[in-house]
């Protein structure tokens, strides 16, 4: 092993590249205080077996696992010129210079996924970008301190709250914290806060339930911003109905929290609500208590991604067109939302605040709509509630 060079971190791992055998690589092994430890050589070799056979462009490949002179037993990873994420976030580049490492992010990332792995402590510390090209390549191995105190706070920041506390298993949404925490870092402007409030939530059934919902999401303010004619707006109020859709359907703590109220009206409810409101107050308020859908339900129901299917009720609502064109998707999602709360039943002031709740939560998911469009969502919303109060 030539021209070594060490790369510094707080982790009891070590961290250096070289050249071996005339080929550029990077050497991640065990400090020389826990190279004796058992349960870290253990470590080590578990992280070698279940990840030397992921092959990604955007991930750094396990090479070879073998004893190194002078740096213990090692995994053996390719490696060419790179700086981490963290000081690329700090030179000058232009913001669809930042979008497309966001893009490769996620490309590995979803990579993973698919072949049921997930990273868990993502943070720009352990992305590289290539010095040619701008290739970023994520180094797919979890860097072990000693306690939480040697995890420096610019590390951890980027962990999702499981993933410090280890009290579930980690799933793709732990790494749609990290990606969602990073696009924010990355300083890419309000255009996409909804993206990152999608990501970053601290129950994890408030986020995107996977990388191609993210990338959905993000993708979607690419197009909107740039759409200036008429049929660009209603392609891209297309592909945003999509988004929220899935989104809507996915995340099923929103879906969860999408038990309306019947009964008398609340004084924080916001102004447009207030036709929702006036619509609930007489309606029976002794249907059979059913209990909601715990917050910390399992990832497999979080990720049943199939909506229900729609009734032909729905199917013959109102056709939208123009700016309006996204309640075609919307409207028939939220009436099957809306017939799981009244399924649900349950006391009067528990319906209500959550009639509340899903309302502003789905409302928020809508994003930046405008007046308009809000207009025509409050409508269809209250609507509906009267006429479930009807029947």
């Amino acid at each position: 092993m030539t021209e070594t060079k060490e790369i510094k971190t707080p982790s009891i791992n070590t961290l250096v590249t070289g050249t071996d055998g005339g080929r550029q690589v990077l050497l991640v092994g065990l400090k020389t205080a826990y190279q004796n430890k058992p349960q870290y050589q253990k470590s080590l070799k578990r992280e070698y077996d279940t990840c030397h056979e992921i092959e990604h462009p955007n991930i750094l490949k396990y090479l070879e696992e073998k004893e190194v002179e002078g740096f213990g037993n090692c995994i053996v990873m390719e490696w060419e010129p790179a700086r981490t994420l963290a000081d690329y976030i700090q030179e000058n580049h232009s913001d669809e210079e930042k979008k497309n490492i966001i893009r490769q992010i996620a490309e590995g990332l979803g990579f993973l996924h698919q072949n049921g792995l997930v990273h868990g402590a993502l943070s720009p510390s352990v992305i590289y970008i290539t010095s040619q090209g701008d290739r970023v390549k994520i180094l797919n191995f979890r860097l072990r301190f000693a306690d939480h105190l040697y995890e420096p706070m610019s590390s951890m920041k980027f962990r999702a709250p499981e993933a410090k506390d280890g009290t579930v298993t980690l799933d793709a949404r732990t790494d749609v914290f990290s990606l969602g925490t990073i696009l924010k870092e990355m300083g890419l402007g309000d255009d996409y806060q909804n993206v990152v409030s999608g990501s970053c939530s601290f129950g994890r059934n408030d986020r995107f339930p996977n990388i191609d919902s993210f990338l959905e999401a993000f993708e979607h303010h690419r197009v909107s911003r740039r759409s200036s004619s008429p049929e660009n707006s209603t392609t891209a109020s297309n592909k945003k109905a999509a988004v929220l859709v899935s989104t809507i359907v996915a995340l099923l703590v929103i879906a969860a929290l999408v038990f309306f109220n019947r009964n008398s009206s609340s004084n924080d409810v916001a102004q447009p609500m207030s036709e929702v409101t006036d619509s609930t107050q007489n309606t029976n308020a002794e249907a059979p208590a059913t209990a909601a859908p715990a917050a910390n339900e399992t990832a497999s129901q979080d990720n049943a991604a199939p909506a229900q299917q729609l009734t032909p009720a729905d199917n013959a609502a109102q056709q939208y067109t123009g700016e309006l064109v996204f309640m075609n998707n919307l409207v028939p999602q939220m009436h099957i939302d809306i017939d799981k709360l009244y399924a649900k039943g349950g006391g009067a002031a528990a319906i209500r605040k959550r009639v509340q709740t899903y309302y502003r939560g789905l409302r928020k998911a809508l994003g930046n709509l405008n007046d308009n469009q809000f207009a025509a969502y409050d409508k269809a919303f209250a609507e509906y509630i009267q006429q479930k109060n009807a029947e």
